[in-house]
């Protein structure tokens, strides 16, 4: 554990000490895409949002405000466990913190990006984050990915809250079952939120299988890249894959573009937007 913190103190140092020069390095590969991160990077580190960003992003947080008072208990039996967590306690563990959804806000307004998937439902605060992103965009598609059912119900109510006539579904289920599902609905992502298993093998199947589903260029986004060993290797293995044309590592997320039309390929940079 004291060797983990430091090793991440140490990383999030060096990245804070040459981002200056790895931002311009970025701004000098003139990729569209990787601008519009940079962007989305320095709007959200900086606070540099409109006011009707700064009021759909206070609706999110109301919506954690109000998870955090929920004494309701959600039920894992979907996998074979008798565990029971109430909601307040799963939203404090689980949630992503307010910077990382307004970035990831910020990544789906800049890059215009109209289809997107969530892998993780969880309660629905990072997916209240993308609907609000999508909530102006024509024809837009959100699928969220979730297989406890408690979870799945709790996000819906949220989700229809915020814009029942943005196309937008929750498909419940396990991942090896539901993948038929999410490919049967024909759609390509230009934004995948990958943060529904914190294993290596599992991982790197959700990256493997979802490349044929990407509308190029696309960017994924892998959450708690260094939760584990086993997630750091899965990382290493995705920014070095052959599709990849470059790769921003935050410590917390890893993001990757992936465009056919160009020739660069794993082009690496690392960032530091927060420490939590």
């Amino acid at each position: 554990m004291i060797y983990s913190k430091i090793k991440k103190h140490l990383s999030i140092t060096l990245n804070r000490l040459n981002q200056t020069r790895v931002l311009k390095l970025m701004n000098t590969q003139q990729h569209p895409t990787l601008n519009n991160i940079v962007d989305a990077f320095l709007e959200t580190k900086h606070v540099l949002h409109t006011e009707k960003d700064l009021q759909l992003f206070q609706d999110c947080e109301n919506y954690r405000t109000q998870l955090l008072t929920n004494k309701n208990l959600i039920s894992y039996d979907v996998f074979g466990s008798s565990l029971k967590n109430p909601v307040y306690s799963i939203c404090e563990k689980a949630s992503s913190k307010p910077i990382w959804g307004q970035f990831l806000y910020k990544l789906i307004k800049n890059n215009n990006s109209k289809n997107v998937l969530e892998m993780g439902t969880n309660l629905g605060v990072s997916g209240s984050y993308i609907l609000n992103a999508l909530k102006d965009t024509a024809n837009s598609h959100f699928i969220s990915m979730e297989g406890v059912p408690d979870l799945c119900n709790i996000a819906s109510q949220q989700f229809n809250s915020i814009n029942p006539k943005t196309q937008h579904s929750i498909i419940q289920g396990l991942y090896d079952k539901t993948f038929a599902e999410l490919y049967k609905k024909k759609i390509k992502f230009n934004l995948c939120f990958i943060d529904g298993n914190h294993q290596k093998d599992p991982t790197i199947d959700y990256f493997q299988n979802l490349k044929s589903r990407l509308d190029l260029p696309a960017i994924m986004i892998f959450d708690d890249i260094n939760w584990s060993n086993d997630m750091q290797s899965a990382w290493e293995i995705i920014k070095s894959d052959q599709d990849v044309c470059y790769s921003i590592d935050l410590f917390k997320w890893g993001i990757i573009i992936i465009d056919n039309s160009v020739s660069d390929r794993n082009i690496h940079f690392n960032l530091h937007l927060s420490y939590s």
